[in-house]
């Protein structure tokens, strides 16, 4: 066992200590920062068990950037999503541990059994029990996004079969996206008035602002002044991208796998738009084309 192993382990979990003590520093919720302040804790206990057998490590540049890349994302993405993706890539780790244990023997061995029972347990179950409203409200953000995804690219491919006109495309993709925004709205409002702790003026206005949101997204690449053909590919890219980003974000929250089910979602969105955009040129020759 090279010594250099021990101290990357340690390195890792004093990271993850300073992460969640920082973490911890700048919330407000106060069961939020017992929790987090819970975690930090438990990484250092860790940290301290490894510098047993690496000796005395500090955080180098490459740590601290990295430091400074998590505290940005938990920001803009929240502190579950990005604990949780920590906890992501821990897998391999946990498998090290246990072979550590099986060679360490003894009292040493019993201790980092104690560290591998946090590391899968407890730190899920406390990164699981934070309460951020982006992840109450993930339900409501997903039918909006997803929604909007399937239903948008479909008008758009559709009514491209049927004109050569971007601006026109773009216009009725925003009168189908408000409408359907609005509807979409007005029914995650009356189902959350069936859900037990669900604030159903919170739902709608999650679910009406995300999908009308993607409806923007969508329509963006039309007002670029490229042909109709270029301009519904680069909204179709653009769908695939926002599914990609969400389908992750939900995967890593739910801690389900990703690549799958984002394969299936996508080839649905391609089946929809070639569905569409050959209906569209069905209408087209059967009415003449718009006047």
């Amino acid at each position: 066992m090279g010594a250099e192993r021990f101290k990357r382990y340690a390195l890792d979990e004093l990271l993850d200590h300073e992460l969640y003590a920082r973490l911890a520093a700048r919330e407000r919720n106060e069961r939020n920062r017992k929790l987090l302040e819970e975690l930090a804790r438990d990484e250092l206990r860790h940290h301290l068990f490894w510098s047993k057998l690496a000796g005395p490590v500090r955080l180098g540049l490459g740590d601290r950037l990295r430091l400074r890349l998590l505290l940005s994302l938990s920001r803009l993405a929240g502190k579950t999503f990005t604990i949780k993706l920590l906890e992501r890539g821990e897998a391999a780790t946990l498998s090290e541990y246990r072979r550590a244990a099986a060679e360490l023997g003894g009292e040493l061995a019993a201790e980092l059994a104690r560290v591998i029972e946090d590391e899968e347990r407890h730190e899920s179950e406390l990164a699981g029990s934070l309460d951020e409203l982006v992840v109450r409200q993930l339900g409501s953000i997903a039918l909006g996004v997803s929604d909007a995804i399937i239903e948008l690219t479909g008008v758009l491919a559709g009514f491209a079969g049927y004109t050569g006109s971007p601006l026109q495309v773009a216009a009725a993709g925003l009168i189908v996206g408000v409408s359907a925004a609005l509807s979409m709205a007005a029914a995650a409002y009356s189902q959350a008035k069936h859900e037990r702790g669900k604030n159903p003026r919170t739902a709608a206005a999650f679910t009406g602002l995300f999908y009308m949101l993607t409806v923007l997204a969508l329509v963006a690449p039309l007002l670029l002044g490229v042909p109709v053909t270029i301009s519904v590919a680069l909204s179709l890219a653009c769908a695939l991208a926002i599914l990609a980003a969400f389908s992750f974000y939900s995967a890593v929250i739910m801690e389900r796998p990703f690549l799958r089910e984002y394969l299936e979602n996508a080839a649905v969105i391609m089946a929809v738009s070639l569905v569409g955009y050959a209906f569209g040129q069905i209408v087209k020759e059967l009415t003449g084309g718009m006047p």
